[in-house]
This record gives structure tokens, C-alpha cells and sequence, in this order.
């Protein structure tokens, strides 16, 4: 299917099916950029109590160094006490970066499990569909990308290094303390600059990757109104059952004007059939009413169970507006209702 025919914005379910899969937008670059500007500031702070630590052990070990060939013992005890001085603050490093990544993830997908990522796909090591992907369009776009990253990030460091190449060579005539010290802030600050490039480009891809998933997930017209009718059902077949819900409601309300004690018309525009059992019923009941054709079949299965059919135009318009099927008239009715009833019952003492 051409990517010119999708030109649909994709609805919400689309969009849920293809978190599902984990389609999502996430750039990997805003990823390493921030764990890159958190490198550095890590660094500066546990980081720089490393650097002494390291710095300090380094001078004690030389102190301590035996004059004879170092035993095994020696060297366990000096890993042992090395490693209870340096952890706890590698350890605030690597727990930094590990919440730092683990937030970023999360700002850019939302809390996403994608069960169907979790399977093993063959397509991804196989080395004739990587070499496809190598030359398409995506491919291209990725390795300019890469190149794009050398580019930034050597020029950021060449730059930086040519402005402190006489500080790296005056580093060899001064005292190890204070060059480890000088190589540690001049390295904080390359890793502060590059990072902060690095960023630029990070923030240019997300709005990229944003863009190529939003694309990715266009529907076409057709799509559209497929998925409207998974959603909400054929209009066709959805327009079969109202037809069919109709047909059974009208047969329904046509068995019961045989049980009515009058039909009351337009004279043949409407027709309402009432009901009233005398101590069972509050008020008359409308059992029946329609217009037209409807209005037709009820006056028919009136005359054929020989009910009475009187015109009252007034009371019928009134009627066929206001009152539901199988609902009692409202009192506004009761005067004229009572007429056509006590008539009613007179034609029948007649026929008895």
C-alpha cells in the first residue's frame, strides 16, 4: 500500500495496538545524551570523592608495598579493603545512572510491556534482511545519523582539547595529586561539553523519531471506515436489526388492539387504540397508535374484532404527540376520553 494514500490521522485504536506491539516514539539518543550530562555530574560529585579515594589507595599501596615478592594473602587483604573503600561510591554512580536511564525510558514510552517484543524474531539476525535495512531509506537516514554523532562529538573535542593542550602537557611538572586533579576537571569538562551538543542532537531526534512514528502509524480512508465498522458494527447489518426490531415491536403492539375498548382517528391520518378496565386502571391506556399506513392497520383489526372507531381529531393529535404506548392518559385528556368511553359502553348495552 502507498505511504501517499495514508493520509488519515491514526485513531486511538490504532495507536493502543501499536503500543502493544511497542511502537512507540524513543529516541536512543536522548537516551545516551542524558546519561551522558548525568556522567557528568555524577562524576563531579561522588565522582570527585572516588577520584581522592583511588588517589589515596594508590599512595598507600605503594607505602605498604612489601620489599619481597607480594603473597596472595597481602593481595586479598588489599582487594578487600580497596573494594569496602571504593564501592559505596561506585555504587551511587552506577545507581545514579541506572534511575537516570530507567527515567528517561520511561518520560519518552509511559510504563509500556510489549509482550509481543519479548519473542525471539529470526528476521533480526538474518543477515540478508539486515543487509536489506542497511540499504533502504531507513538505513541511509541511520547512517547519517552516525555520522552526524562523529562529527558533533569530535569537533566538540578537538575543539577542547586545542584550547588546553598546553594545561595536558604542563600536567607532567607538577605533583601526581594535583595533575590526577587537573586531568579530572578537565575531563568533567569535556564530558560537560559534549553532553551539552550531544543534547541538541538528542532533542532533534525525538522530535524525528515522534514524527516517523506518528507517519508510520497514518491510516488510509479505507482503514478508517473498516475500523469504524469493527467499532460500531456494519452499518448495513446494524440497520437490518432496527428493521427487524421494528417489525417484531409493530406485531407486538398489533396483538393488542383486539384487547382495546375503542380506536379514536384523525380521521385517517392517526389512530390510537385505548384501553380501560373500570377498578383495575387509573386512568385509560393508549395500547396502539401509528400514522398513515399504521394508522390504516389498526382501524382494519379494529373493524375486524368490531371495536368502535370514532373521529376525534383534537383528542387523537393529542394523543399520538404526547402519550407512549402502554402509558395512561395525562388528566387534560380525562373529560374527552370519558365522553368516548361512556358512548362506547352505551353501544354495547345496545347490542346486549
Amino acid at each position: 500500500m502507498a505511504a501517499e494514500d495514508k493520509t488519515e490521522e491514526p485513531t486511538g485504536k490504532r495507536i493502543s495496538e501499536a503500543r502493544k506491539r511497542g511502537q512507540v516514539a524513543q529516541s536512543r539518543e536522548l537516551n545516551a545524551a542524558v546519561l551522558l550530562l548525568m556522567s557528568g555530574i555524577l562524576l563531579g560529585g561522588p565522582g570527585a570523592s572516588l577520584l581522592v579515594k583511588m588517589t589515596e589507595l594508590l599512595v598507600r599501596s605503594l607505602i605498604d608495598l612489601p620489599t619481597s615478592l607480594p603473597n596472595l594473602t597481602w593481595l586479598r587483604q588489599m582487594l578487600f579493603m580497596d573494594a569496602i573503600t571504593i564501592l559505596p561510591y561506585l555504587g551511587l554512580i552506577v545507581v545514579g545512572l541506572l534511575i537516570t536511564g530507567v527515567a528517561v525510558t520511561l518520560a519518552q514510552t509511559g510504563f509500556l510491556w510489549a509482550d509481543k517484543k519479548l519473542g525471539f524474531d529470526f528476521d533480526r539476525i538474518n543477515p540478508i534482511n539486515g543487509f536489506k535495512r542497511l540499504l533502504s531509506l531507513h538505513g541511509f537516514v541511520e547512517l547519517l545519523r552516525a555520522l552526524l554523532k562523529l562529527a558533533l562529538v569530535g569537533w566538540v573535542a578537538y575543539s577542547f582539547l586545542k584550547n588546553h593542550v598546553l594545561s595536558l602537557i604542563g600536567m607532567g611538572q607538577v605533583d601526581m595529586n594535583t595533575a590526577l586533579q587537573n586531568w579530572a576537571a578537565m575531563a568533567l569538562a569535556l564530558i560537560s561539553q559534549v553532553a551539552m551538543a550531544y543534547m541538541v542532537l538528542a532533542v532533534i531526534d525525538y522530535g524525528y523519531q515522534r514524527w516517523q512514528n506518528k507517519r508510520s502509524m497514518k491510516m488510509t480512508k479505507e482503514e478508517v471506515k473498516e475500523e469504524y465498522k469493527q467499532n460500531e458494527g456494519n452499518p448495513q447489518i446494524k440497520s437490518a436489526i432496527r428493521t427487524k426490531q421494528r417489525r417484531i415491536a409493530m406485531r407486538r403492539m398489533m396483538a393488542k388492539v383486539p384487547k382495546a375498548d375503542v380506536v379514536i382517528t384523525n380521521p385517517t391520518h392517526l389512530a390510537i387504540a385505548i384501553q380501560y378496565k373500570s377498578g383495575e386502571m387509573n386512568a385509560p391506556v393508549v395500547l396502539a397508535k401509528g400514522a398513515y399506513r399504521i394508522a390504516e392497520r389498526i382501524v382494519a383489526v379494529a373493524r375486524e374484532y368490531d371495536l368502535p372507531v370514532i373521529q376525534n381529531i383534537p383528542l387523537a393529535r393529542g394523543l399520538y404527540r404526547i402519550v407512549e404506548i402502554d402509558e395512561e392518559i395525562p388528566p387534560e385528556f380525562y373529560v374527552a376520553m370519558a365522553e368516548i368511553l361512556a358512548y362506547v359502553y352505551r353501544l354495547k348495552d345496545k347490542k346486549l
